[in-house]
């Protein structure tokens, strides 16, 4: 009865929308305001559209509400907090506190297969809090977990930010009347609740909503031309997953000195405290789970990466309907030649791509989202809430492709089609395929994160190389149309 209520509800205001087309309250008149104000009305229809969508196929297939972004949503309202990244982390810092002289990586990931698969120096944010303030881990993640849901509200602003941004990068912070930010910011509120791989991150208790919010505020400031602080931000992401460095060695080969620079010193600084803290055999035993992690992957349907899908392909794991389709906390699938050949091919390929594109141009935030959502594509385990980071993406792709449509008139199904795959959970439905041929049905995010990959690298393209002086991340339009938007 109430994906019934809600389908009929979205389309609703679907055609409402479409029909009157309603301007924003207080939103100034003019020739290129009327284009912005467009340009939210257009998010407004996806917004819906994608709801509307997600809703009648849990009607057709008669699935709880729970498993779609809506169901997650409304957890953000309640006292519930999740844990999933925040008890692997307790359990490894209780390990080294306990036995500091038994290695912390063999005992807890290797003999007692809690999968604690996160680098030492993430630690910190439970450890140094516990020893400051003499207080107990439990404490410390009840604030994590406080701080981590004001990280959603966090993530809706950031958006509103990379969107006007993008929309009129010659002024971006044009102020607006109160009544029109107001109800901008409510739009961001309500689409950042609405947008699956968050809610889902932040309903299970993710440090990836943090991380999220991080890599918002590094493109943020990177379109605004701070490289200095950008480079400090994605410091915060390399202690959370050291896969982040590449985007270190993608702004040395574009020569971003100042970005490489705040970036890698920053990254050294927690290192040198981790090390100091958990002794450098510690640091190093990391290498041999990211190796394993490396060979194995994982099989479970929420991992949206070449190597989920081929481990599912090949019917390698467990990914059947039953005890295949619920979380293990302890087992991985095994080794299996083809299923790793597949993954360390495609991804050197995708950052390979990633890392070349359009190099010798002076890099926008556009090249910036390019090489963010290359690394989440290629690692061997992308789970659908490290997709998160799509959100602050599509804030600067959105406006971008509906001012150049790079592909003429099947630019904007294309971008329904990658928002609608991206942010509403189709998982009830697809895994009915689980035990079938048709099980790469499961990898749906996957094929929508690859459709935003071609779109902006053929957005990048489109790009001039920006002026002397300008900012980093300040797009440069490519004729006097577009500039007159501006």
């Amino acid at each position: 009865m109430k994906m019934s209520i809600l389908a009929g509800l979205s389309v609703v205001l679907l055609c409402l929308v479409w029909r009157f087309r309603p301007g924003i309250p207080g939103w100034p008149r003019s020739s290129a305001a009327s284009t912005v104000e467009s340009y939210w009305r257009t998010w407004v229809c996806f917004l819906l559209s994608s709801m509307a969508a997600s809703s009648v196929v849990m009607l057709l297939v008669d699935a709880p509400g729970i498993e779609s972004a809506l169901g997650y949503a409304r957890w953000l309202f309640s006292a519930h907090a999740g844990t999933d990244s925040w008890m692997p982390m307790l359990r490894a810092s209780e390990h080294l506190r306990m036995h500091p002289d038994i290695p912390v990586f063999p005992a807890v990931f290797f003999e007692q297969h809690v999968k604690f698969q996160y680098p030492l120096t993430a630690l910190l944010v439970l450890d140094v809090p516990m020893a400051l303030f003499r207080v107990d881990g439990a404490t410390v993640v009840t604030a994590l977990q406080i701080l981590s849901r004001l990280c959603v509200p966090g993530i809706g602003v950031v958006f509103f930010k990379l969107f006007m941004g993008a929309a009129q990068p010659s002024n971006p912070d044009s102020r607006l009347p109160l009544q029109s930010t107001a109800f901008l910011m409510g739009l961001c509120f309500v689409s950042v609740v609405l947008f699956y791989p968050i809610s889902r991150s932040e309903f299970h208790g993710q440090i990836q909503t943090s991380m999220t919010l991080a890599a918002a505020l590094a493109l943020l400031a990177w379109q605004r031309g701070n490289p200095k602080l950008a480079g400090v931000l994605i410091a915060l992401c390399c202690v959370i997953k050291p896969q982040w460095a590449i985007v270190i060695l993608w702004a040395l080969l574009r020569r971003q000195w100042v970005f490489a620079v705040s970036a890698t010193l920053t990254t050294g600084v927690f290192l040198l405290i981790a090390t100091a803290m958990y002794g450098l055999g510690n640091m190093l035993d990391y290498v041999s789970v990211v190796s394993f992690l490396g060979r194995h992957g994982e099989s479970y349907f929420i991992n949206q990466s070449v190597n989920g899908l081929m481990n599912r392909l090949l019917f390698n794991g467990v990914n059947l309907q039953g005890a295949g389709l619920v979380w293990s906390g302890t087992d991985f699938p095994p080794f299996h030649p083809v299923v790793y050949a597949a993954t360390l091919v495609s991804s050197i390929l995708v950052l390979g791509l990633a890392m070349l594109w359009n190099v010798t141009k002076r890099p926008g935030a556009l090249d910036l989202a390019l090489i963010m959502l290359a690394l989440t594509i290629a690692s061997p385990i992308a789970w659908d809430h490290h997709y998160g980071v799509l959100f602050p993406i599509f804030a600067v792709v959105f406006p971008a492709a509906l001012q150049r449509r790079p592909w003429g008139r099947w630019t904007l199904p294309i971008l329904w089609g990658t928002f609608v795959l991206t942010s509403q959970s189709f998982n009830t439905a697809t895994n009915l395929f689980a035990g079938t041929r048709f099980n790469f049905l499961q990898s749906y995010l996957f094929f929508g994160a690859l459709m935003m990959l071609a779109l902006l690298c053929r957005l990048s393209s489109q790009e001039r190389p920006a002026a002397p002086g300008a900012h980093a991340g300040e797009p440069q339009p490519r004729s006097a149309s577009e500039a007159s938007l501006q």
